[in-house]
């Protein structure tokens, strides 16, 4: 009942922010010329990188340590936290520093006003506090919290998009929206200060613990970085630097799309996942915990990519119209690897409960390199073609690598045997999309299709056994209380899994 409750406290979070967010990117979109929104991106991706150096490889161990500490050293987590508040006003300064530099040397470029420009740093500054915030408090698992922030700031959000939208479409508008935005989120966060632990200066603590937390730290900060160019960033460079701009679009509307479909239903569950298999670590039940993991994370990709792949020319034509076409096949590969790496969040999380991320920061290193060459032999000769398959060699690079690095944690991917057992019913309950589209068509296709496509296919899980032990004890919990039929419903599904 409590992983129930974290992970509908944790979808409201998920969800408004992430969705929002999405719908509040189109919206601009349509709003501005091509120009101005590409020159949006840009600044937006420059207040996004100030957040990132603020925050990459800080928020992440943050998470776990302070999920490490709250479980086996709770006397130790004050001093911890204190230490973390430290490393992130120090980072805050830098960046700072850094950030105003640069404005400083190319104010005479800039496209819209310097002051515009100062605030906006200043606003991604805050939007790093918030989400150092949060980071604290999926540690202590206060999944409410989250979901309280998210239903302040994000209405007001999509509510100041959709105004400035109507009065005043302009580029300076939407950037100071995006900063006010920020404030809200800090604000919000700030109404809750009372609900994060304490922190404590203990200088024996700190030194206790200093080293093995910078070298984690250190490490998930080149991983982050790393696997932002390696993933997206080396592909679309390249194809803006070919000449081939629209495919760059298509690539990226498939990336946004994709990684929205694949945040629908199992990015809920992997929210949750860090602090359960920190958790595991403590209680020796490591292995247990990420094969159900991997599991339900796979089982809940397909569920949505298949769908999404079915219907894609759908999607597409919905959101950014029949221009935008070309970004149909992208978004079908790209849904369809989005799934499939959701089987490296074993490995991922494994590594890093285990204090592996110098390990994976080793192999990221020698994936730029790899992302690199591959992008400069390939895409300026297929375009998008190209970027695609750059895009999927790297996926399955990291997961072997991945994979076979965490085995030092005794990691053992799910079996294949378990794994068919999840993608043969997906396939098979796939062939009831083919019938609908052959009556219907459009949206309405979609919707039905993909409503008899997750009724099959949840059905199918329990005739070829894809389900493990944990929905055999939720069903006989929930089984007394249900109504006759369900009942009936629920015994035949206990004979399947028997």
């Amino acid at each position: 009942m409590r992983t129930s409750l974290q992970t509908a406290m944790s979808a409201i979070n998920l969800y408004s922010e992430y969705f929002l967010g999405l719908i509040i990117s189109l919206t601009i979109a349509r709003n501005l010329s091509t120009d101005d929104y590409g020159v949006y991106s840009s600044i937006i991706w420059l207040a996004g990188l100030i957040t990132l150096a603020i925050n990459s490889g800080l928020v992440i161990n943050v998470t776990k340590f302070v999920a490490e500490f709250a479980k086996r050293e709770p006397e130790s987590l004050p001093a911890i936290l204190s230490y973390f508040w430290r490393i992130q006003h120090v980072r805050v300064l830098l960046v700072l520093i850094v950030a105003f530099t640069l404005l400083f040397i190319n104010s005479s470029n800039a496209n819209v006003d310097v002051w515009v420009l100062c605030l906006l740093f200043i606003c991604a500054v805050i939007k790093a506090d918030y989400m150092f915030r949060m980071a604290v408090l999926k540690g202590i698992k206060r999944y409410d919290v989250l979901a309280k922030t998210s239903v302040i700031a994000n209405p007001f959000n999509i509510a100041a998009v959709l105004f400035c939208a109507y009065y005043d479409a302009s580029l300076s508008s939407f950037v100071l929206v995006y900063c006010s935005a920020c404030l809200v989120y800090g604000a919000s966060a700030r109404l809750f200060t009372k609900e994060l632990p304490n922190s404590k200066w203990d200088d024996a603590i700190v030194d206790n613990h200093k080293k093995r937390i910078l070298s984690q730290m250190l490490s998930a900060t080149g991983i982050v970085f790393l696997g932002a160019l390696i993933f997206k960033q080396s592909q679309v460079i390249v194809l803006e630097q070919s000449s081939f701009f629209s495919e760059a679009g298509f690539f990226n509307i498939g990336f946004l799309l994709s990684t929205a479909a694949i945040t629908l239903i199992p990015g809920i569950y992997q929210e949750i996942l860090l602090p359960k298999i920190t958790d595991a670590v403590q209680n020796g039940d490591v292995k247990g915990q990420v094969e159900q993991a991997e599991r339900y994370l796979i089982t809940l990709s397909l569920l949505v990519a298949i769908p999404v792949a079915l219907y894609a020319d759908v999607i597409i034509n919905l959101l950014y119209g029949e221009r935008y076409e070309g970004a149909v096949f992208c978004l079908q590969v790209m849904i369809m690897l989005k799934a499939f790496m959701t089987l490296n969040q074993g490995a991922n999380l494994t590594l890093i409960s285990h204090d592996k991320q110098i390990g994976m920061v080793k192999i990221n290193a020698v994936m730029f390199i790899i992302a690199v060459v591959l992008s400069l032999l390939c895409v300026p000769y297929l375009g998008l073609d190209g970027a695609l398959m750059v895009y999927g060699i790297l996926v399955f690079i990291l997961l072997i690598s991945y994979s076979y690095l965490a085995k030092s944690c005794n990691y053992k991917m799910l079996p294949t045997k378990d794994l068919l057992r999840i993608v043969i019913p997906a396939l098979i309950s796939s062939a009831s999309i083919l019938l609908v589209n052959y009556f219907l068509s459009g949206i309405v296709a979609m919707m039905v299709g993909s409503f008899l496509f997750a009724i099959i296919y949840v059905n199918l899980l329990f005739i070829f056994k894809g389900y493990d032990k944990s929905v055999n004890v939720i069903i006989k919990q929930i089984k007394p209380k249900a109504p006759l039929f369900m009942q009936n419903y629920m015994d035949w599904a206990l004979r399947q899994l028997a």
